[in-house]
């Protein structure tokens, strides 16, 4: 008994005497409710001597006496207990990697009120595989496969007893059977017998692959989509050998087509008629409407707001429309979509668009009115991207004092774009490469004739843990008849956030007498960057652009160079760089802060 308890129980002796039974009785009560003072745990700390990663992790794993040494009732008692069992746990703990036989010295001690609990382990020799009796039985045991499967399997395991390993050959084996048309595959006889005398075992593996199951008839229940359009969904062939992987395939596909949010594909084995599986594909449609916001701010056009609203299930046709609109003070859209599937509905769109668009620049100011009808083709991780289209248009547009012009046009053209990048917020790795080709004639319906041809790629690549080389190029050409005419949109510029930085939006290229940026026929720009993670988060940049919009000759290429940081999250980024045109005299005032967020809710 402590001090502390003693004088508590000599106390309580005085008021039981002292006190009236039911003062005594209201006084218990009084206390019992009465806040009890926090009670720190008693100390203590763990040690284990004599194992490494990963035994060493694996033996703290099992260790109760680890888990609960900072618990706040932990006492003496507890202590004892928890002790006299971790020999054992760290036995348990090493069996999975075959040490059977370790030898384990365990003591307790204490030192001014604070405990040690040390585990010294020698864990002995592994347990040594004599002999592996793997088997296949059942009616694909003759399957090349499956034989050439027993082969692989004894050239590439180990004579030690890895209980992870043998769990995983084991998954492996069922994987085999269920991609080559068993589905009905198990083990008749899974064993492993360990003699500690020998510290050797003996492994026992026999699997029945059951019969071959073939595909049959593809069932829907569905009641919102025509069956002749999920006929194109379909993967599977009837009469071939069942498959998982081919199971898997055909429900992503159904998934990627955006009109469900769930499908579960139950094969049927009971109602199988000479092997052959109906299959039963159970689809919940997804929710049809989709709505999207986003805001954000650039240096070039100013802070911007947009939206999107998507009817993913318009009829049983599978047609969708999209509306978008996004402003902003120097440019902004309205547009309209309506997509029809045509050819491999997964991947191919016949879509028709209508919009309304405005821009300005410094020197610059289009209204423009556009009708496209388009074959669109995108793979599903939407890393490449194909568009054939004809394009009606009508643009109003001015020069600097200039007058309106009025240009209307029938453009026919194609656009393509392949990319590759990892997929995090910080990535070190990737590619991205855009063309557009277009053109009209005046024998088309147009008001001038011209080809066009506009050409970006960038590439990233990764400079040690926390490094990357960023790099971009930009080409671009045309040919026009009455560049007069040829509306302000197809026109090139240079100059800002995307373009060369250090230098105002747009205010590189051709002037005119008044020295007014009116766009040149052909652009080339390009850029270099060093950035660098010094945070989950953040990110610091020097970069080094240079570029210029010009006519028939480039005659003077403009560069600009400088610092920046960026701030990574999963809903948006912030960009902050701060450029210097090296063409100009240094002047402080000739920085140029661009900064660019945006964010999607």
């Amino acid at each position: 008994m402590t001090p502390i308890e003693h004088r508590l129980k000599n106390h309580i002796s005085f008021i039981r005497s002292s006190l009236p039974a039911s003062s005594l009785a209201a006084l218990i009560v009084l206390f019992s409710l009465l806040p009890s003072p926090a009670m720190a745990g008693t100390p203590l700390e763990v040690k284990l001597v004599g194992l490494t990663d990963p035994l060493q992790q694996n033996a703290l794993h099992f260790l109760d006496i680890e888990k609960h040494k900072n618990d706040e009732e932990l006492n003496l008692r507890w202590i004892q207990r928890l002790h006299e069992q971790a020999p054992q746990e760290i036995r348990d703990a090493l069996q999975p990697y075959g040490y059977y036989k370790p030898e384990i010295q365990a003591e307790l001690t204490e030192n001014e009120g604070e405990w040690l609990a040390t585990y010294t382990v020698d864990k002995g020799e592994p347990i040594d595989t004599k002999t592996r009796d793997i088997q296949w039985t059942g009616e694909g045991a003759s399957n090349p496969v499956f034989q050439k499967s027993i082969t692989e399997y004894h050239q590439k395991t180990s004579n030690l007893l890895v209980h992870k390993e043998y769990e995983s050959d084991k998954s492996h084996f069922m994987n085999l059977a269920l991609s080559n048309g068993y589905p009905k595959a198990k083990f008749t006889k899974s064993e492993w017998l360990v003699d500690l005398d020998t510290n050797s075992a003996n492994l026992t593996l026999h699997m029945d692959t059951g019969p071959l199951y073939y595909f049959g008839d593809v069932r829907f229940k569905q009641d919102f989509l025509d069956l002749e359009l999920l006929q194109h969904y379909v993967t599977i062939t009837k009469g071939e050998a069942y498959s998982h992987e081919a199971l898997l395939k055909f429900q992503q596909n159904l998934i990627a087509s955006n009109y469900a949010q769930e499908v579960t594909i139950t094969p049927l084995f009971q109602e199988a008629i000479d092997q052959q599986l109906p299959l039963d594909v159970l689809m919940k449609p997804i929710a049809p409407h989709k709505f999207l916001f986003g805001f954000g701010y650039e240096t070039d056009i100013g802070p911007r707001g947009s939206a999107r609203w998507t009817d993913r299930l318009i009829n049983r046709h599978g047609h969708h429309s999209d509306v978008y609109i996004k402003i902003s003070q120097k440019e902004g859209i309205l547009q309209g979509q309506y997509n029809i599937p045509v050819v491999k509905p997964l991947t191919d769109r016949w879509v028709s668009t209508a919009s309304y668009e405005y821009e300005e620049t410094p020197d610059t100011s289009s209204n423009t009115m556009e009708l496209e009808t388009a074959f669109v083709r995108r793979n599903l991780p939407d890393t490449h991207f194909y568009k054939g289209f004809i394009l009606a248009s009508n643009e109003q547009f001015t020069v600097g004092n200039d007058p309106k012009v009025t240009t209307n046009l029938l453009t026919l053209g194609g656009t393509m774009r392949f990319s590759e990048m990892e997929e995090t917020l910080f990535p070190q790795n990737g590619h991205y490469l855009f063309a557009d080709l277009r053109g009209a004639g005046e024998a088309l319906l147009s008001d001038t004739s011209f080809g066009r041809i506009h050409l970006k790629g960038r590439y990233m690549m990764g400079l040690g843990e926390n490094g990357r080389i960023d790099s971009r190029v930009e080409l671009g050409g045309a040919w026009v008849d009455d560049f007069s005419i040829y509306p302000t949109s197809l026109r090139y510029f240079a100059g800002g956030d995307s373009s060369v930085r250090g230098y105002t939006y747009e205010s590189l290229g051709p002037k005119n007498d008044e020295g007014v940026v009116v766009g040149g026929k052909q652009v080339f720009t390009g850029s270099l960057e060093y950035d660098h993670r010094i945070a989950e988060s953040w990110v610091i940049a020097g970069f080094m652009d240079a570029g210029n919009a010009y006519n028939d000759e480039i005659k003077k290429i403009y560069v600009g160079a400088g610092l920046g940081f960026r701030w990574l999250a999963p809903f948006g980024s912030l960009r902050v760089d701060i450029g210097y045109p090296l063409n100009k005299e240094p002047y402080m005032d000739d920085w140029k802060i661009h900064i660019g967020f945006g964010a999607t809710l």
